[in-house]
């Protein structure tokens, strides 16, 4: 597909906590979303350091390139709710067999399953739209190194693996990243978004499709 691509690949930092930077080409990133246990019960930054909390339900931070700071509240059996530090609601992102995101009650994104293979191995697959129904592109959550590979040639990932339901067998990071490829430039509201829900999947680890339950 050509267009604009963005993709995010998972890491840690020297905390262990889950950071996600975002790029939309070569150079620095436009986004970086990052684990917070700090809001959580006591201990949880604890838990992140040493490797207990692998990913999961809490406050993560989102902090773009122009130093805009957006929190992810991934929450579990809610709504995802991305807002300001003050606490000022930017958009609700309401997942289920297709996931919605709105700002101010409007529409902005859908992210429904691909039709023909919303599941594999590799990685799991959405068609994402804008506000208005047309077709914004396809947004990938990366499984397995090989995930990197299906559709464009990137360099492996050595010593990452992972499958969303088989924990506990040897994870190092719980999703190795994600991939959209877009039709057109994102608007501002819309790229927001995007990268708020990549940090919701990968960071959050929220379902946005049946096929990721």
């Amino acid at each position: 597909m050509d267009g604009i691509t963005i993709e995010g690949k998972l890491g840690r930092k020297t905390s262990n906590a889950l950071d996600l930077p975002i790029m939309q080409g070569a150079g620095d990133p436009i986004a970086t979303g990052r684990q917070s246990g700090g809001e959580t019960k006591k201990g949880g930054k604890l838990a992140i350091l040493f490797g207990f909390r692998n990913g999961g339900t809490g406050t993560h931070s989102l902090t773009f390139a122009d130093g805009e700071v957006l929190h992810v509240q991934s929450r579990d059996a809610a709504p995802t709710l991305v807002t300001r530090p003050d606490g000022v609601e930017v958009a609700v992102i309401e997942r289920g067999d297709t996931s919605i995101a709105r700002s101010g009650g409007r529409t902005v994104l859908t992210f429904a399953p691909d039709p023909d293979e919303p599941k594999s191995v590799e990685l799991f697959r959405m068609l994402v739209s804008d506000g208005s129904g047309a077709p914004l592109g396809r947004f990938d959550i990366i499984r397995t190194n090989a995930g990197w590979s299906i559709g464009r040639i990137y360099n492996t990932i050595e010593d990452l693996w992972v499958w969303w339901d088989r924990a506990g067998q040897g994870l190092k990071l719980p999703l190795l990243g994600v991939r959209m490829e877009l039709s057109r430039e994102p608007t501002a509201g819309e790229r927001q978004l995007l990268c708020a829900a990549a940090v919701d999947i990968t960071v959050g680890l929220r379902p946005y499709i049946a096929a990721m339950r």
